[in-house]
C-alpha cells in the first residue's frame, strides 16, 4: 500500500521526475499558443486527426532540442478556459524527440488521465502548469523536460516529448473526511458496510454490500488490541487484503504471500495513514477508501475507485 508518486502516466515516468526548477521565460513562438519556457522548441509540431478517444498523428522537424524544459499549446480547443485549481482530464502521447516515432499513449488504454492543478503539480512541472492556466479545453499542448542524470551502466532512454490533449476541466471533488464512529455504527446497522468470513489460514473474504460506498473514509474496529497504540510516524507490520468495492475484486493480499508487511504509516496511501493512526497494535479493522484518499490517479496496476482493506495491525516500530 505504498504511495507511488505518478502525475501523468508510469509509461511516461522518466520524463516526467526529469523536471528541474521554473523557469521565469516566457515567450509566443510561431504561432498563438500560449508557451513557457524553451518554447521556440515546438515551432516545427503540426498536431492533424485524431479525436478524445483515438490518438492524433503528431509531426516535426527532428530532432528536437529537449535540454531545456517547455510547454506549448500547439493546437487551439474551443472549450472553456481551464482555472488554476480545476483537475483536468487527458489523454496522451509520448513520442521519441530524435526521429518523431510514437513511444506511447493513453488513448487506446481507456479513461483519460486525472491532473489536478493544485500547488504539487505547479512546483513539479512549472511550465506545463503555466501553459495550461487560460487554455481552453479540446486544445493539444506540447510538453518536453530534460532528461534525468543516467545510472553508470543503465541504458540510456530516449529524449521524449509529450502532447497532451485536454478532454474536460471540473473543480475537484470535496476532500474526504473520516466519518464519526456514530454514523460508521448507523451505517453498520443498515446492513450498508462490507462483512468478512475467515478461511482456516485466517485469510479474509469479503461481502460488499449492494448500496453505493460513502464519500467519506470508513474506519470500523472489529477487534480492539491489547497493544501500543500507533502514531502516524511508526513504520506498522500488518497483515491485510485489499478489495475493490465496486466488484469485490481482491487486488492484494499479505495473508496469499504468507506474511505479514512492513511500511511507515505516513509513507502509505491517505486513508491508511488516516485509519490506522491512533489504532492499538493487536487491532483488526475495516477501511472503506474512497479514492481521493486511496488511489485518485491510478496507474498501471494500481486499483481504482473506493477500496476496502481488511487489516490485522501485528506490530509496530517508533520513529528514530
Amino acid at each position: 500500500m505504498r504511495k507511488v508518486l505518478t502525475i501523468l502516466l508510469p509509461l511516461l515516468l522518466l520524463l516526467l521526475t526529469a523536471c528541474g526548477g521554473p523557469t521565469t521565460d516566457s515567450f509566443e513562438g510561431n504561432g498563438s499558443g500560449k508557451s513557457a519556457g524553451a518554447a521556440e522548441i515546438f515551432d516545427s509540431v503540426e498536431v492533424s486527426g485524431g479525436s478524445d478517444e483515438e490518438a492524433p498523428t503528431v509531426e516535426f522537424d527532428e530532432p528536437l532540442d529537449t535540454s531545456a524544459a517547455a510547454a506549448k499549446t500547439v493546437a487551439e480547443g474551443d472549450g472553456d478556459e481551464i482555472q488554476e485549481g480545476e483537475q483536468i482530464r487527458v489523454q496522451l502521447v509520448a513520442l521519441n524527440a530524435e526521429d518523431g516515432s510514437v513511444l506511447g499513449e493513453t488513448y487506446s488504454q481507456g479513461e483519460p488521465q486525472v491532473l489536478p492543478l493544485d500547488d504539487t503539480f505547479k512546483g513539479e512541472f512549472p511550465e506545463l502548469f503555466e501553459v495550461l492556466i487560460g487554455t481552453k479545453v479540446g486544445s493539444q499542448v506540447a510538453f518536453a523536460a530534460p532528461a534525468p542524470e543516467q545510472a553508470e551502466g543503465a541504458p540510456e532512454s530516449p529524449k521524449q516529448i509529450l502532447v497532451l490533449k485536454v478532454i474536460s476541466a471540473e473543480q475537484p471533488p470535496p476532500e474526504p473526511e473520516v466519518m464519526s464512529p456514530e454514523d460508521v455504527k448507523k451505517l453498520d446497522d443498515e446492513g450498508q458496510l462490507p462483512t468478512f468470513t475467515f478461511g482456516e489460514n485466517g485469510a479474509p473474504e469479503v461481502t460488499i454490500p449492494e448500496n453505493d460506498p460513502s464519500d467519506d473514509l470508513v474506519v470500523k474496529v472489529l477487534e480492539e488490541g491489547d497493544g501500543e497504540v500507533i502514531a502516524e510516524s511508526d513504520t506498522i507490520t500488518a497483515n491485510y487484503t485489499g478489495w475493490t468495492y465496486a466488484d469485490g475484486e481482491k487486488f492484494d493480499s499479505s495473508f496469499d504471500r504468507g506474511e505479514a508487511a512492513s511500511f511507515p504509516l505516513n509513507g502509505v496511501i491517505t486513508g491508511w495513514t488516516k485509519g490506522l493512526t491512533g489504532q492499538k497494535v493487536g487491532s483488526k479493522v475495516l477501511l472503506v477508501i474512497p479514492e481521493p484518499w486511496a488511489y485518485p490517479n491510478a496507474g498501471q496496476g494500481q486499483p481504482s475507485g473506493t477500496l476496502v482493506f481488511y487489516v490485522e495491525i501485528v506490530g509496530k516500530e517508533a520513529a528514530q
